[in-house]
């Protein structure tokens, strides 16, 4: 049964399964760097959900949103589309897609060299690392481990907000290494990067780009890509700002990949009737997460929330996680709770590669304990259970079919 975004829905109940905290030495007090500031009351690690460069005044279509191989990002005046994006067509056959559950980081660039990541990355296997040249015929040069939306070039560590894409990542998939953080998902699954999002063009035409790249990637290219984490956002007025963001959206859906959206860090503001994107959109492969305080018990006080909009709610506050340098530091905001959701999104995709998008949203849904203190603030009024999740997610594998043995003659 999926569960309707637009109102709240009954959840029955499941047990309480204790998510286990990396036992880390206490934090250096964080830098918060790259421009995205802690503000009022908050925590001392405070990073906010960054908004992106703001688009042009005026500006109702986008940028030639992806031109694939080359680095222009001059608006074109009435493109009303992405260049050289195609439909996927259901009809025609698919790449096989295989290996581990990907997961894309649309945010600054994942430090793909830290110590605590590096085997966690996404590999490209149709590139050759460092010749310049456009190995697998996608349009771009020596995309490794991802793309760059601010650059048009292949390394997507450029630019700015590495800190948070980094912390963001390592969430997800940290090694189990023994060094600093053990990602939800570690081993489990792959990170691709996909870099510069505050660079270049404003927050919307990138992410389109972004969009343009997976969907191509997947379609075209058999990356086993699953989902895309969104720790971002910004309100969006003007109409048609909103259906491009919409329409971006629809193109992860028709390619079964599931948006994990971070809601916005308002201290405690109702998002409700907020054209906040990309998590207000709403679409059946959109989750939306708010953030819970660090012992799980509450709705953080940074977090905003909204019972219409946001699905349900995560730990985001003082999560240990990588950053550049091959370094460790707490972060807390909806940026750190929605890489958690993805992740046990990831887990349950290596469970059964067979699940949709839309039946991993609905199994995450269905599971959630329900909390006091969310009742009225998220749609399903309850918050992630991580191990409740990746045990439905198990409970759709259909058993193999037994071999009958041959009967031993006399």
């Amino acid at each position: 049964m999926e569960i309707n975004r637009k109102s709240p829905a009954s959840i029955a109940p499941t047990a309480n399964t204790a998510t286990s905290r990396a036992q880390a030495p206490k934090a250096k007090p964080l830098t918060v760097r790259d421009g995205f500031d802690s503000q009022g009351a908050r925590p001392s690690n405070f990073v906010d959900r960054p908004t992106g460069r703001p688009s042009t005044p005026g500006a109702s279509v986008p940028a030639s949103a992806f031109a694939f191989g080359g680095a222009n990002v001059a608006v074109k005046p009435g493109a009303n589309k992405v260049a050289d994006t195609k439909p996927v067509d259901p009809s025609q056959p698919k790449p096989k897609l295989t290996g581990e559950p990907v997961i894309a980081v649309i945010d600054g660039g994942v430090d793909y060299k830290h110590t605590d990541l590096d085997d966690a990355m996404w590999t490209n296997p149709g590139e050759v690392e460092g010749d310049g040249i456009d190995n697998d015929g996608n349009g771009i040069a020596d995309d490794i481990h991802g793309f760059n939306v601010g650059t048009g070039k292949g390394d997507p560590f450029k630019g700015e907000g590495t800190d948070h894409g980094t912390h963001v990542a390592g969430i997800i998939a940290a090694e189990d290494n023994g060094e600093g953080n053990t990602g939800i998902a570690a081993g489990k699954a792959k990170i691709l990067s996909v870099g510069g999002l505050y660079d270049g063009a404003d927050l919307l035409t990138n992410f389109e780009r972004s969009v343009d790249y997976l969907v191509k990637m997947k379609t075209e290219h058999g990356v086993n890509i699953r989902a895309a984490n969104a720790s971002f956002g910004d309100s969006y007025r003007d109409v048609a700002s909103q259906k491009r963001w919409e329409a971006a959206i629809q193109k992860l859906a028709d390619a079964d990949i599931l948006l994990l959206a971070a809601t916005a860090n308002g201290n405690g503001s109702n998002m409700n009737n907020v054209p906040d994107m990309p998590a207000n959109v709403d679409l059946p492969n959109v989750l939306t997460v708010a953030s819970m305080d660090r012992n799980n018990d509450k709705l953080a006080r940074f977090s905003s929330h909204g019972d219409k909009v946001v699905d349900l709610a995560a730990v985001g506050e003082d999560v240990f996680s990588t950053v550049p340098g091959n370094d460790w530091e707490e972060m807390s905001g909806t940026s750190m709770a929605t890489p958690t959701v993805a992740a046990t999104a990831a887990r349950m995709f290596a469970e059964n590669p067979d699940l949709t998008a839309v039946q991993v949203r609905d199994l995450i849904l269905k599971t959630v304990d329900p909390d006091a203190d969310l009742k009225g603030k998220v749609i399903t009024g309850g918050k992630l259970n991580i191990q409740a999740a990746i045990d439905a997610a198990k409970a759709t594998v259909e058993p193999k079919p037994e071999t009958q043995q041959p009967v031993a003659s006399r």
